[in-house]
């Protein structure tokens, strides 16, 4: 009767603990469906299901701890999935800093590489810097070519905004204060976040809001048609033609000055008064992506009142190599400070 009264009391529990929250990894399912076959078999010895469970305990523990990693100003939580896809899902680490009374706000990190699929661990000294700076960072993933084009990626990085603000409570994150930053590719990204708000590229996501709050762009591409067009920009970037059949292959169709996808994927083109503010920096001798760039839709935005704001350095080339990497990250904490507070 005691057995009978044990296993029923323990079934109740750990289905309320399976389907009512998410304090039970999905690797242990499996364990716990045997666990509930072992309390139902007669004459089974007590010993063996007190070991058995203490096993299962064990193993998610250690399984939960593998995907938190605590330092002294900040708590990583690793590969968070904010999206299904038909290959892996694309996953996120969300870096929370330690012992803030409030919701802080959320920095997305978008990692650059030529437009490539991303899996954002390069960029993860620039979440570490936000972290220690008292402000949440989410390092993303995301798809690129050769096998996808301008579309999926695009709403690869809308879905993991979207994914943060779902999980903004347990995270102590800020809904309403949420910003994007990168480099190359990912300047890119991120500005696009900030000019197209709620559009939608595919028609797969029901998230209410995909806006966010400031940017900093990093050496990014605004327009990509100017870029092979302006004499200025052409005299800027050698090995140019290797450079059209890259975007070429991000973008879906060969270039031209009339193409539709290259005019879409144009940050400059969705410029308006209600955008949010972007910090654009570069280096003169970018020989990746002209200096131009960022000129040109800063003064885009600030033809429309938007205060932005625009820093260059004279050297430094398209990887920004101009000493300590504070020395760009500060600017980025201050403008975004500006913007939150």
């Amino acid at each position: 009767m005691k057995r009978f009264m044990l296993s029923k009391r323990w079934t109740a529990y750990l289905h309320q603990k399976r389907y009512n929250n998410m304090d039970i990894p999905s690797h242990n399912y499996l364990f716990y469906n045997t666990f509930f076959m072992v309390l139902k078999l007669k004459n089974t010895p007590k010993q063996f299901v007190c070991i058995f469970f203490v096993t299962v305990l064990f193993s998610s523990s250690v399984f939960s701890q593998q995907n938190i990693e605590s330092k002294d100003t900040y708590t990583i939580y690793k590969n968070l999935k904010f999206i299904e896809t038909k290959d892996d899902p694309l996953s996120l680490d969300l870096f929370i800093p330690n012992n803030i009374p409030k919701n802080v706000p959320c920095i997305v990190v978008i990692q650059g590489g030529g437009f490539k699929s991303q899996d954002g661990q390069r960029f993860r000294y620039v979440a570490e810097y936000i972290a220690e700076n008292h402000y949440a960072a989410a390092l993303i993933s995301y798809r690129g070519r050769p096998e996808y084009t301008y579309e999926t990626t695009i709403e690869d990085v809308k879905s993991a905004v979207c994914f943060i603000r779902s999980v903004s409570n347990k995270y102590a994150i800020n809904p309403d204060k949420i910003g994007a930053t990168g480099r190359s590719a990912g300047g890119t990204l991120a500005a696009l976040l900030a000019v197209t708000g709620n559009l939608s590229y595919e028609k797969k996501s029901d998230c209410d809001s995909t806006s966010i709050l400031a940017a900093v762009a990093f050496a990014g591409v605004f327009d990509f048609v100017s870029r092979f067009t302006d004499s200025a920009q052409i005299d800027l970037q050698p090995n140019i033609n290797s450079k059209i059949a890259s975007n070429s292959e991000w973008i879906g169709s060969h270039f031209s000055e009339q193409n539709q996808s290259w005019e879409k994927v144009s940050a400059i083109n969705y410029v308006d008064k209600n955008d949010p503010p972007i910090l654009f920096m570069h280096c003169k001798d970018d020989q990746v992506v002209p200096w131009i760039q960022s000129q040109d839709m800063f003064d885009k935005m600030n033809d429309v009142g938007i205060n932005s704001e625009v820093l260059y350095f004279e050297k430094g080339g398209h990887g920004f190599l101009i000493g300590e990497n504070e020395d760009y990250l500060r600017p980025m904490i201050s403008f975004f400070k500006k913007q939150f507070e």
